[in-house]
């Protein structure tokens, strides 16, 4: 299993940071956690191939956190057309999403891909929820981001060794009990260290009270304004973090 991160940066456009998005390979499957902006223009400068992907999973629905979703499904549908090469696709694309998922998709595809697309897309919701799949195992946590809709983490398990995204959320009881006993942790770490109590996002000091009570080995942050530098980030986490510290890159591959 390795994660390959596609878009480490938040909501305001960076040039070094693409929108949130990250690659999962696990056996024969390709899962893609999150798809901001530019993650199809990501896809361009990788051996995976975004035709190839099998799950979706979408922890909420903010724009930068979905933007790319209807353009990679309208890219996989042209691909399967004469004009994209006519390429035939076996396998269905499993798309997930937090409670209430299901009816933002139907009118997003409404509008921007209206047309009937030659292979199987199953949509599922997921809230403190479990599925199983070919070698892994799939649970979702149901987190504090926002009040109007729902937010999710996924913790992704293969071999008894799992490995949590927190998508966006806060410094909450539901992360907390949700990444106990995970290996590797991807956090977002929106805000700066001088931010001592933001809402609805992380600050490198609770990150790091995560991932020590968690008892991870591996802490990778993500979801960057870059406000406060990497070196910063480090310094700061390793006042209470003693595992391994990533500050993620756009592109960059790490072994889970």
């Amino acid at each position: 299993m390795y994660l390959k991160n596609l878009g480490t940066g938040a909501a305001i456009p960076s040039k070094t940071r693409s929108g949130p998005a990250h690659l999962v390979k696990i056996g024969d499957d390709l899962i893609l956690m999150d798809c901001g902006y530019g993650t199809l223009m990501q896809f361009q400068k990788i051996p995976e191939d975004y035709f190839d992907l099998t799950h979706i999973l979408i922890t909420h629905t903010h724009a930068d956190h979905a933007t790319d979703l209807m353009a990679i499904i309208q890219a996989i549908f042209v691909r399967t057309l004469e004009i994209g090469g006519g390429t035939k696709r076996i396998k269905p694309l499993i798309i997930i999403g937090p409670p209430g998922f299901k009816k933002a998709f139907n009118e997003l595809k409404k509008i921007l891909q209206p047309e009937k697309v030659s292979f199987n897309i199953q949509v599922f919701e997921m809230g403190n929820s479990f599925k199983r799949f070919k070698g892994w195992t799939l649970e979702s946590a149901v987190v504090r981001h926002v009040d109007f809709w729902k937010s999710i983490a996924y913790k992704i398990t293969e071999d008894n060794e799992s490995f949590v995204y927190s998508g966006d959320t806060g410094f909450c009881p539901e992360i907390l009990n949700f990444t106990k006993g995970a290996k590797t942790l991807l956090l977002e770490c929106t805000v700066p260290a001088s931010w001592e109590y933001p809402k609805g996002h992380l600050n490198p000091q609770f990150a790091a009270e995560i991932a020590t009570l968690s008892n991870a080995s591996k802490l990778i942050l993500t979801h960057l304004y870059d406000i406060d530098t990497p070196q910063d980030i480090k310094q700061e986490i390793s006042k209470k973090f003693n595992g391994k510290i990533i500050i993620a890159k756009d592109l960059q591959k790490i072994c889970l």
